[in-house]
């Protein structure tokens, strides 16, 4: 007998992969283990801003990408991955030739592959990442919305597009946006300057331009020399407060 899994853990589960995401996505610019900093209650808390950011694309996609979604996703009559229509009266080799270098897959693949070596320390570059998310994203979308048993199954055409846009630019929203927001504060292109005050409300630190703000978790300060060389953890319960200021 087949149990099916409750509606609430399916979802509790998703959010929760969803928010590890995003925290993996951040952290790992600063080389920070936050799995080992955190609870497993602090993990939810982090998908609310690429939710946010995943359903605003899916709005601008319907308003603004009906043509896309209507001949492009929606419209395959065929669970196919080839952009060129094989001939059968085609000799095998031509068909095996067209079939590979029409291949959306392959292409897909492709750049993946090529991407990392077109950018200079890709994996710092926040265009990169942009390129990349984006690009994996739409892929899956589409090879979601025309599966053969994904059509069975779902057959009505905007409610698959949504349900595979949740399942596909959701997860990959709270990673990316986790990338790029930290590869901004990375590259001082966002910079929030950090001090730690005693109890007498005096500062400890004699140049407060030389530390930066990553950000907080649990009971845990994280923040960073401006050049990114080290990085720090301070527990709320050692210090008396902090200050966090853009200048």
């Amino acid at each position: 007998m087949i149990k099916t899994i409750p509606t609430t853990t399916f979802l509790l589960t998703y959010l929760f992969i969803c928010g590890s995401l995003y925290l993996i996505g951040y952290w790992s610019t600063f080389d920070v283990d936050i799995f080992s900093l955190i609870s497993v209650y602090d993990i939810p808390k982090n998908f609310v801003y690429p939710l946010m950011l995943s359903q605003a694309v899916y709005i601008v996609n319907m308003i603004t990408g009906q043509y896309l979604i209507q001949n492009i996703f929606l419209e395959k009559k065929e669970d196919t991955d080839n952009f060129i229509e094989i001939k059968k009266s085609w000799s095998e080799k031509k068909q095996r030739i067209i079939s590979a270098f029409s291949s959306i897959s392959f292409w897909v693949a492709l750049t993946i592959v090529v991407l990392p070596f077109v950018f200079e320390n890709a994996h710092k570059n926040t265009f990169y990442w942009f390129i990349i998310s984006t690009m994996l994203s739409y892929f899956l979308l589409f090879k979601f919305v025309n599966n053969s048993y994904v059509k069975i199954k779902i057959q009505n055409n905007l409610l698959r597009f949504y349900i595979g846009h949740f399942l596909t630019f959701f997860p990959i929203a709270c990673f990316s946006s986790g990338k790029i927001l930290s590869l901004d504060i990375y590259h001082n292109k966002k910079v929030s300057f950090f001090d730690v005050i005693d109890n007498r409300n005096n500062s400890q630190i004699n140049d407060i331009k030389c530390l930066k703000f990553l950000g907080f978790v649990s009971d845990k300060y994280i923040y960073s020399t401006i050049d990114n060389q080290q990085v720090f953890i301070l527990s709320k319960e050692a210090c008396s407060g902090i200050v966090v200021s853009k200048n």
